[in-house]
């Protein structure tokens, strides 16, 4: 593959993990890098959701009259 292919899955690589990838890694083939960084940002997205649920079910624990205070605060 070619060298801008490499360059440009270590760059998904890098935006996946908000930072330059480990030592190691650039080792990798093109496909790989770029097969590793979709299965590192659909996890994250699948994190996220699932945070975001966590959160939005505890709400039911606070009183009625803060939810809309407590929403803001965490950005639901």
């Amino acid at each position: 593959m070619t060298s801008g292919s490499r360059d440009a899955s270590l760059n998904a690589l890098r935006a996946a993990l908000d930072r330059p990838p480990p030592a190691g890694l650039d080792t990798l083939e093109p496909a790989e890098l770029a097969k590793l960084a979709t299965l590192l940002t659909e996890a994250k997205q699948r994190q996220k959701a699932q945070v975001d649920i966590a959160l939005t079910e505890s709400l039911s624990h606070v009183p009625l009259l803060l939810r809309g205070a407590v929403r803001k605060i965490l950005d639901l």
